[in-house]
């Protein structure tokens, strides 16, 4: 049975996982992997679809907001800077 272009509406207070999708700025699919990997807001199954919470999508996109954003107590996490080699003299011609 082919699907119909109109789904029915979500809850009050979730969105169908396209809208989460268009509102955290991902595709469908990165939306699928974050799902999987657990790191999205959380879907609730209702009537064979997936709903996620609006406070939640909004939850989620101000914590990624929110990391991105460089700290400057941070501490990083890469190596050291290497001593800079100081320059030879250049040469004097040798005199004759």
């Amino acid at each position: 049975m082919p699907r119909t272009s109109n789904p029915p509406p979500p809850p009050p207070g979730y969105i169908w996982s396209d809208e989460a999708a268009r509102r955290m700025s991902i595709t469908r699919r990165t939306l699928w992997n974050y799902r999987h990997i657990g790191k999205g807001p959380e879907p609730q199954r209702y009537r064979g679809r997936l709903a996620y919470s609006i406070a939640d999508v909004e939850a989620h996109i101000a914590a990624e907001l929110g990391t991105s954003e460089p700290d400057a107590d941070r501490v990083r996490e890469s190596r050291p800077p290497e001593p800079r080699l100081t320059r030879k003299p250049a040469r004097t011609p040798a005199a004759a």
